[in-house]
């Protein structure tokens, strides 16, 4: 074994990323994907918020969990979770979402906060 794989090996083990940074979900693996439970399609992903992929299906939306996927490739695969808090979540979600507003470029506008 040469010098240089000892020592990349040695670094490799040693890697102090924070915990922290390894509880971030990457958003780009669950958006955009349709989500089954049962083999049955529920919904598609379309954001993520705080450890929970938000799944749009016909008429609401829900916010499931990441613990609870079971499999992500072409499509999320989903075990069991609780649906009405999954439900309260995704209706909280979507009417925060609704109170966003965006300028012509597309970035999020801030109102200004009032004086106290």
């Amino acid at each position: 074994m040469s010098i240089i794989s000892k020592v990349s090996g040695f670094f490799r083990k040693n890697n102090t990323e924070s915990p922290k940074k390894k509880n971030i979900v990457n958003f780009r693996e669950y958006t955009g994907k349709f989500v089954k439970q049962n083999a049955v399609d529920i919904g598609e992903s379309v954001a993520i918020e705080n450890n929970r992929v938000i799944v749009k299906s016909k008429d609401t939306y829900m916010a499931i969990p990441v613990e609870k996927i079971t499999s992500n490739t072409d499509v999320i695969a989903v075990g069991g979770f609780d649906m009405d808090e999954s439900l309260k979540f995704g209706k909280e979600w979507s009417e925060k979402r609704d109170t966003l507003k965006f300028d012509d470029k597309g970035m999020m506008i801030l109102d200004a906060q009032k004086p106290q």
